[in-house]
């Protein structure tokens, strides 16, 4: 069991909710770690910064309490401190988010908080397959800025980074599987089905009018939508899943089997696998989403990196 733990604390996470879970986790806590030593963020990339500072003062397990954004930017933080995973130190998860859809992929999903933390004292620890992405993102000044981040669950672009947009622009208090299907309503209202190509591993392997590109190392994306079914957060290599394009009526009609996992077989789906992706757009510019955030634009570029991070599941 660690003996210097960290917590991560976004208490704006799931509308609130987290901060309201967050004193009878940190009674939990105490009784398994004793002294809690955490502090709550304050705004984006606060995260990521609470995390690097943990690393470098000597945490030896650094946990994210709230969303996939959370888990996304303590990852970062961590990574930034020491640009490869310190001997000793690893990264936990207690989630608490909206969609928590890295979550689902890895058994945490719905636990009861106890058991959580239970698995968080006593878990094994497995080298997960990390993904980086090269992407056009904004500057202080807010003009476009070539930056990289990296993820553990999925980046996506086109529809779904839209619904992301929207999702995080409206409140979450509904839940995350109903957040995200609104979020779906309202970019449906304005659907864009723009040129993208994808290239995986140095081949082009699609080009045409398209509704959503995932990149994915988890199964989930959009608050419980089993986007790659068959993905494994361990086998080195990316699930791309292309959807080409749809029309508004055929969205609808067609969601429902993506938040089974059973539209793999649909004329418009067409599913990749590789460790590097590149994705251009035509003409027109096409947001990204990673893990539920939306950081930026296309193009972008993607590699992942096989058994990377130390993870206590």
């Amino acid at each position: 069991m660690a003996v210097n733990p960290f917590f991560v604390v976004n208490p704006h996470s799931a509308d609130g909710r987290t901060l309201r879970l967050w004193g009878e986790l940190r009674e939990l806590l105490a009784r398994r770690f004793g002294e809690v030593r955490f502090e709550l963020t304050r705004g984006t990339m606060h995260a990521a910064e609470l995390a690097a500072a943990a690393i470098e003062a000597g945490a030896d397990l650094v946990v994210a309490v709230g969303g996939d954004g959370t888990l996304n930017e303590v990852l970062n933080g961590c990574f930034r401190a020491a640009r490869q995973p310190v001997p000793g130190a690893v990264l936990g998860y207690l989630p608490s988010g909206t969609g928590s859809d890295f979550a689902r992929t890895m058994g945490l999903y719905g636990l009861p908080l106890a058991l959580q933390v239970e698995k968080l004292a006593s878990g094994t620890v497995r080298l997960l397959d990390c993904g980086q992405v090269h992407f056009t993102g904004a500057g202080p000044s807010g003009a476009p800025l070539e930056t990289s981040r990296l993820f553990l669950n999925e980046s996506s672009l086109g529809f779904s980074a839209e619904t992301v947009n929207n999702v995080n622009r409206a409140s979450k208090r509904f839940g995350g599987k109903m957040s995200f299907f609104l979020g779906v309503l309202r970019t449906l209202t304005r659907l864009r089905n723009p040129l993208l190509q994808v290239t995986v591993d140095g081949k082009q392997v699609y080009a045409g009018p398209t509704l959503l590109v995932a990149v994915a190392n988890g199964k989930y994306f959009g608050g419980s939508m089993m986007i790659a079914p068959m993905a494994e957060v361990q086998d080195g290599l990316f699930d791309v899943v292309v959807v080409s394009a749809m029309t508004r009526l055929t969205v609808l009609k067609k969601i429902g089997k993506i938040y089974r996992g059973e539209h793999l077989a649909e004329p418009e789906v067409h599913v990749y696998r590789g460790a590097e992706v590149r994705i251009n757009s035509v003409g027109e510019e096409v947001l990204l989403e990673m893990d539920g955030e939306q950081p930026g634009r296309l193009a972008a570029d993607f590699r992942i990196s096989r058994h990377t991070v130390p993870f206590l599941a």
